[in-house]
């Protein structure tokens, strides 16, 4: 089971990324709650291409996840809605039946699809993960 997991996050790079459509993402994020940034925005959208391309063989597209190979919904999940820390730590380090991804994600990807799936289908947590912190948990600090 981890084999499959490892093919669908391996090797993340930004090259897995689509077209960035400022006007359109701007549709799809914006609420009268929050408006992104675009550069906010274009983290979103980077982070929902990486997402498909890398987690959805597992969590699914819709992040309902899948009980047939132990992927947890990410949709309204305690661990996506909870603590930025802790999620980080679940995907580099690993947690029950989620492989450790360290080796096979980098930084700012890892923050791309983390942003995306603390906002993705009405988690709405209306923050961006940060690239630093993902760097900080890390190296230990």
């Amino acid at each position: 089971m981890a084999l499959l997991v490892l093919t669908a996050c391996s090797d993340l790079s930004d090259t897995d990324t689509e077209l960035f459509d400022p006007t359109m993402a701007a549709e799809a994020w914006n609420t009268a709650d929050k408006t992104w940034s675009i550069d906010e925005l274009e983290t979103l959208e980077n982070g929902k291409s990486l997402y498909k391309s890398r987690c959805s063989g597992c969590h699914q597209q819709a992040g309902t996840g899948s009980t047939t190979i132990g992927a947890p919904a990410l949709k309204g999940s305690a661990v996506a809605r909870g603590s930025t820390d802790i999620l980080i730590r679940t995907v580099l380090f690993g947690r029950g039946s989620m492989p450790a991804f360290r080796m096979s994600l980098d930084d700012a990807g890892l923050a791309k699809i983390l942003s995306y799936v603390r906002n993705a289908w009405g988690n709405d947590m209306q923050e961006i993960v940060q690239l630093s912190r993902v760097a900080e948990i890390r190296s230990g600090s």
